[in-house]
């Protein structure tokens, strides 16, 4: 596929699930945990040169531990040369983080100057581990308002960093959330509901996009 694919991510979810580090594989036994990173992207540049060169993770704007240590990454590999194109976050939002901390996170990642992708958008109603008491028009809000704020993040960055801003999914019913055995039948995490009809979440892209 030399010259044919624009992009690919070369390393993906390196850092650990809580932040701390990053997690460890058979190749990082062997090339040590930044080894392994480098190496990959070396052999992606050598194999595809024209291609954009991604590192990829998710929980990056909810949890801030993990989004510094990955930007952490990302400097320490670009100190060392290791051609990493750009930047992928997964954006499987959790609807109940602060306000600002999505743009927070997009800001510190722009000052590479690398495209970003957003690259996997979804943004469950559930909550997870605690008990529930939100309504569900508490729920809409919530995610109305993590979702526009991503969408105006990311038309804040300079165009030449818009590498692209996909969806990880179309309809509800096509959602890994919905293939959950947890999943109760009504979860909403994407734009369209089951009858290909958009749901208030399309609108905060809309909007966002507009801002």
């Amino acid at each position: 596929y030399r010259g044919r694919v624009n992009g690919w991510d070369v390393v993906n979810e390196a850092v650990a699930e809580d932040g701390n580090g990053l997690r460890d594989c058979h190749w990082s036994e062997v090339l040590g945990q930044d080894g392994y990173i480098a190496r990959a992207f070396e052999q992606a540049k050598e194999a595809d040169p024209d291609a954009v060169l991604f590192l990829n993770d998710y929980n990056l704007e909810n949890n801030p531990v993990k989004g510094a240590t990955f930007l952490r990454l990302v400097e320490r590999m670009l100190g060392r040369g290791v051609p990493i194109g750009g930047i992928g976050t997964q954006s499987h939002l959790d609807i109940e983080i602060p306000a600002g901390q999505i743009t927070a996170f997009f800001r510190e990642a722009a000052q590479f100057g690398l495209p970003i992708h957003m690259s996997e958008l979804d943004a469950s109603l559930r909550r997870e581990g605690r008990i529930d008491t939100r309504s569900h028009r508490q729920k809409i809000e919530q995610q109305i308002g993590r979702v526009r704020e991503l969408a105006e993040a990311f038309m804040d960055l300079p165009p030449a960093q818009r590498h692209a801003f996909t969806l990880w999914g179309l309809r509800d019913t096509d959602s890994w959330l919905r293939r959950d055995a947890r999943d109760d039948g009504k979860d909403s995490p994407l734009l369209f509901n089951a009858a290909g009809q958009p749901n208030p979440m399309f609108q905060a892209v809309v909007d966002g996009f507009s801002a």
